[in-house]
Order: structure tokens, then sequence, then C-alpha cells
């Protein structure tokens, strides 16, 4: 039995944090934990989902949305955010080391064209992120990004990921 688990991670001043365990390449749907923090809990919490994988066949993945200066951010964003967020991005990398979990950085605009809110919804992930819209949706998006794109998972939209 192979197991995986994959760690999705929007950073920022409310950070979101999405774990996703597959068993056989199948998304273990009540297992799924998705949370949004304080960013300074947020380096605790990663570490105890990675130490809960060490045991697992496959290495964890951890996958953190990139923090992307752009107009637009410039314009949302404080600087304390963007230095919160550039902070937490530097903790995460440490945690990746600690537990020997491999590490993707991908800016939103890669990730939110493909993990679309259909994908998220064929994967089962809309009932768990329903309540939480933003950041720990977001931090899904990536999760399942990185599960497909890095861990070898299907497509929740194609033929093979069907039941």
């Amino acid at each position: 039995m192979n197991r995986l688990l994959v760690v999705g991670v929007d950073p920022g001043v409310t950070t979101g944090i999405c774990a996703l365990p597959y068993l056989d390449g199948r998304l273990q749907i009540e297992q799924v934990a998705v949370i949004q923090a304080n960013p300074a809990a947020v380096p605790r919490i990663v570490a105890a989902f990675l130490a809960e994988a060490e045991g697992f066949t496959l290495m964890p993945i951890l996958a953190v949305e990139e923090f992307v200066t752009n107009l637009r951010a410039a314009r949302s964003a404080t600087p304390e955010a963007g230095r919160i967020t550039r902070q937490l991005i530097a903790q995460l990398q440490d945690v990746h080391l600690d537990h020997a979990a491999r590490w993707y950085r991908r800016p939103a605009g890669i990730v939110k064209p493909w993990a679309t809110d259909a994908r998220i919804e064929a994967a089962g992930l809309d009932g768990p992120t329903h309540a939480m819209r933003n950041h720990a949706r977001d931090a899904a998006r990536h999760a399942l990004y990185a599960a497909v794109r890095d861990g070898g998972i299907p497509d929740p939209l194609s033929r093979k990921a069907q039941p």
C-alpha cells in the first residue's frame, strides 16, 4: 500500500493549510484537514502533518504559494503583510528540510488556472473547503496541483480518477 501526504499552504496574514492524504492514489477524504491559522502557528502545524507522514511509503510533498510582488499585490497588501508572508515561507522551507519533504513553490498564476472550482469539486474538496473559501481553499488548490503534477495522483477530472 502506497501512502502519500500532500500539504498545501497559502501563506499570509491569515494562512490557509490543506493536508491531503492518499492511499494507493485515492484521496482519503475523511482524513483531509483544512485549516486557517495565524502565521505564528503555521510552522508547527505543518511540521506536525509532515511528522505524521514519516512512516508513509512515499516522501511527503509541501506545496507553498510563492509570494509574488506585482501592482495588484502592492495595492492590496501592506508592507507588513509581505514581510510576514516572506518570513513564513522561509520558516516553511526549514520545516520541509527537517522532515525530508519534497518542496514546491509556485505562484498562484500557475496553480489557479488549473485548480479550478470544478477540479476542487471533482476531487471531493468542495465540502471540506466550503466554509473557508479564500485561504484554505487556495491551499487546497496548491495541494491538489502538487499531488497531480508531482505526486503521480490522477487528475480528478480524468477518467482514470473516476471510481
